[in-house]
């Protein structure tokens, strides 16, 4: 896959910014879950509350509702003052037959609603480095297994 192969939105917006990482989201994230020994739930794609990683099994565990009305200030701002932000790039997994792609973590800060808008309000994110992992469920909440306040 090469970038003008890319048609998601937000990914097109910033695609001088993007580097393909692998061809096939499912695939590289399958591999990821392998590698890290991530424990997965059965996830059911009609429940909107379901999370593919099994959180309670995590040694940390963190949730807040991102979608509230007004608060996108306060959740850039605690993206900003997370462990997160001293992370150089994040790899987020876009989903099926799409690829999975490495984003500045600067650019991912500044416009982190577009960017989960435009995986449907369902993906799962790492730090390049693989150390931080967030997933966005269907019902708006973000998961993760470090602290964002």
């Amino acid at each position: 896959m090469t970038k003008e192969d890319i048609k998601n939105w937000k990914l097109v917006e910033v695609i001088s910014n993007i580097e393909i990482v692998a061809d096939d989201s499912t695939v590289y994230f399958e591999n990821l879950v392998e590698k890290l020994n991530i424990p997965l739930t059965n996830h059911i794609q009609t429940n909107r509350e379901n999370t593919q990683i099994d959180w309670s099994k995590l040694t940390e565990y963190h949730r807040f509702f991102l979608d509230g009305e007004g608060e996108e200030e306060k959740n850039t701002a605690a993206f900003r003052s997370s462990e997160l932000s001293q992370k150089k790039n994040l790899i987020f997994i876009y989903g099926y037959k799409e690829p999975a792609v490495l984003i500045p973590t600067s650019i991912f800060i500044n416009d982190w609603e577009d960017f989960i808008a435009s995986t449907q309000w369902e993906t799962i994110i790492f730090s390049e480095d693989l150390e931080l992992i967030m997933e966005v469920s269907r019902d708006y909440n973000l998961h993760s297994n470090f602290k964002i306040i």
